[in-house]
């Protein structure tokens, strides 16, 4: 019996999916098999995801509700807020809590349930390893009305930061029992068996916090006892490659990667984009007399400025450098704005600066661009504005992208870089998780950065208990 047969046979239930295993594929053919499902997940490139692999499969739309996880509570505890007394919109800090207690505390409402169980006729959860308690609570509550399914990889777990810590054996399959775990590792398949059989060694040797030899043939192990080895983003590359990832737990770290390849990788943006907001903030606050400082504090955050060797032919760059000086005098004229964007604009053409923060530095022109045209009042209302449509459409990763295991998770590339791996250590949970995310992105090559061949991190769960997966 297939997967999907197996989890519309069963009732409430759990499926483990190893990364690059079908889980999407999957959720989407139980989905095709019902009257109507509520799909949920954490964010909204796996709603755009799911909904993609749905469309490929020719689902029809009205057999499937994909939505967040936090999208979907939000909005049944404001249909029903004098019984969730949902917090103000958007929630911040525990006020998150707050939301879920409220949705669960609605969901027992006999109207309410009523309305959950004539929408929808089975509940599939995917990302599961990344709810909380609070989400939890809510997930055992809508499996009281409708049958729910949870999809996720306890060794995926890489949010236990922030709360999403819960034991698979004690909290999670006794609500959700094990149904199956996928056994096919689909990802690489067509690009690198031998690849994907070596990731499935390494996650079982993973939770037993068992060396991992990184100078197994199936594998690159680049000799190195630095995250700055530029040997290890440079050696064997190849420009046509479509998708290549370097990946450090860090992000500080990663932007100063990025600055260091001189922006042949580019780093991405946190979800929440602070640092954009952070700059929203500063810019509102200003005024003539310091939005340039601000746009000069803007520019040392994207751009790194290469140095003329000695022996290079120096490019003039007067006329642009008279273009920027002009832009950076009309900052101080009644559009502002306009002026920093295009000011920003031209940076990208200076022949001596690298910029190594191209999302950050396109949604700023994009945000201060919705400000000058008066379409915002406020740049911090601008800023909103770019992230709302930024998370709704999608983001467009570069070519080559230097980022962290929690902002790629989910996503795979051609090759996959991860310098300096004992870095993992260093890291206060999640060690082993961490590890493996990073690893099991990539689809046809892995390189690896050691001073050593073996590499030894602490078990996966430790003293947690865990049946399965």
């Amino acid at each position: 019996m297939n997967d999907d047969q197996l989890v519309l046979k069963a009732g409430n239930g759990s499926v483990v999916a190893p990364a690059g295993y079908g889980k999407t594929e999957t959720i989407a053919k139980v989905a095709g098999s019902c009257r109507r499902a509520l799909i949920l997940t954490h964010t909204h490139a796996g709603v755009h995801a799911i909904r993609a692999r749905l469309k490929k499969l020719e689902v029809p739309y009205r057999k499937a509700h994909v939505d967040t996880f936090a999208g979907w509570c939000m909005r049944y505890a404001s249909a029903f807020k004098y019984t969730a007394l949902p917090p103000p919109f958007p929630p911040q800090g525990k006020e998150w809590d707050q939301l879920y207690v409220g949705t669960a505390f609605a969901l027992g409402v006999a109207a309410v349930r009523a309305v959950v169980e004539a929408s929808y006729d089975r509940i599939l959860i995917d990302e599961y390893q990344d709810c909380d308690a609070s989400q939890h609570n809510v997930a055992i509550v809508l499996s009281g009305i409708v049958p729910t399914t949870i999809f996720g990889d306890p060794m995926q777990g890489i949010f236990e930061f922030a709360g999403a810590s819960l034991d698979w054996g004690l909290e999670v399959f006794p609500s959700f029992p094990l149904v199956t775990e996928l056994k096919e590792p689909y990802r690489w398949k067509k690009t690198n068996p031998d690849l994907g059989a070596w990731i499935g060694e390494v996650r079982e040797k993973l939770k037993n916090g068992q060396s991992i030899d990184l100078g197994d043939e199936r594998i690159q192990w680049r000799q190195s006892d630095s995250p700055f080895d530029m040997g290890l983003f440079f050696d064997n590359f190849d420009p046509d490659e479509k998708s290549v990832a370097a990946i450090h737990c860090r992000k500080g770290i990663c932007y100063s990667l990025a600055s260091a390849t001189n922006g042949a990788f580019q780093a991405i943006e946190e979800v929440e984009a602070k640092t954009l907001r952070e700059f929203a903030a500063k810019w509102d606050a200003g005024n003539s007399d310091t939005y340039h400082i601000i746009v000069r504090n803007f520019f040392s955050l994207c751009f790194k400025k290469k140095e003329a060797s000695l022996d290079e032919i120096e490019e003039d760059h007067s006329a642009i450098d008279a273009l920027m000086q002009e832009l950076r005098d009309q900052l101080k004229g009644v559009n502002a704005a306009e002026a920093a964007g295009h000011l920003l604009h031209a940076a990208r053409s200076h022949p001596r600066w690298r910029l190594f923060r191209s999302e950050l530095w396109r949604d700023c022109e994009r945000a201060l661009a919705e400000l000058s045209s008066g379409r915002c009042a406020s740049m911090f209302d601008a800023t909103e504005t770019i992230r709302n449509r930024s998370n709704h459409i999608g983001r467009h990763l570069p070519r080559r992208t230097v980022s962290t295991p929690l902002l790629l998770k989910g996503l795979e590339f051609e090759d996959v870089r991860v310098p300096y791996a004992p870095h993992f250590l260093n890291e206060n949970n999640a060690q082993a998780k961490l590890f493996y995310v990073a690893i099991s992105r990539a689809t046809g090559s892995l390189s690896i950065g050691a001073p050593e061949r073996y590499l030894k991190l602490p078990a996966a769960f430790g003293g947690s208990s865990i049946s399965a997966g």
